[in-house]
């Protein structure tokens, strides 16, 4: 079949397409696939939103972006201990919602990336305002006292010990010298829990500590104690 045969045929077929009529929808049938598409993509967007919010308040109640100040060792760690199948979850949502939104005019005349870095944008300011309340705090002592089910273990994990990773919290109960005493009990009956004696890093200001506080701390057991690599204050909610 050469070319001008081939666009004939081309031809003929949108030819008789056309004959058949192209199927007429009513305007109910858009109004209704239109709001359906509306109240799905609002969905959507507050899921992602609160996948968000899980993410940076998982970080900040374990301390765990504390880890950023402590050098190379302590981004390593950062990224091992970071909730990468939350984070994974939340761009897939990201993705389903910037599909959906295409099915708006607006939408598919927006570039993908654009509306990517749109949506992201609107889910973050979302987010923030979610952590700004007591809500996932309150699903946390939900978590704590067993009464969250389905997203029960998530909450819990957020305080669970990484101290194979080095990781170490709790309330400074002794100051002597080079060396401090932290004792931690979140009620979960974990690895982390009990006292722990704390060598500080060469150079380190003791004066800048006190009895009671609470700290984050990167180190290395040896025998006894543990040396640190660096010590943060953690704030009192966490």
């Amino acid at each position: 079949m050469n070319e001008h045969d081939l666009h004939n045929r081309i031809q003929q077929n949108v030819l008789e397409r056309l004959k058949r009529g192209v199927p007429m929808r009513s305007r109910a049938y858009f109004i209704v696939r239109l709001t359906v598409l509306a109240i799905t993509s609002l969905l959507v967007l507050a899921l992602t939103a609160y996948v968000l919010s899980f993410i940076v308040f998982s970080l900040h109640e374990s301390g765990e972006q504390l880890l950023l100040g402590f050098g190379l060792r302590g981004v390593q760690t950062f990224l091992i201990l970071f909730p990468w199948l939350p984070a994974i979850v939340d761009v897939l949502l990201i993705v389903f919602l910037d599909w959906l939104l295409q099915g708006f005019a607006f939408g598919y005349r927006v570039p993908l990336l654009v509306l990517f870095c749109v949506t992201l944008a609107a889910s973050g300011v979302i987010a923030a305002v979610i952590n700004g309340t007591a809500f996932n705090g309150h699903l946390l002592d939900l978590a704590d006292r067993g009464d969250l089910p389905i997203l029960g273990q998530a909450y819990e994990n957020i305080r669970g010990s990484h101290r194979d990773a080095g990781v170490f919290r709790g309330t400074i109960t002794m100051i002597d010298g080079d060396q401090v005493t932290i004792t931690h009990d979140d009620q979960d009956h974990d690895a982390d829990d009990g006292t722990q004696n704390i060598v500080l890093p060469p150079g380190y200001a003791t004066s800048s500590l006190s009895i009671g506080e609470r700290v984050f701390v990167l180190g290395t057991p040896t025998g006894p104690v543990v040396q640190a690599d660096g010590m943060e204050e953690m704030s009192p909610d966490q």
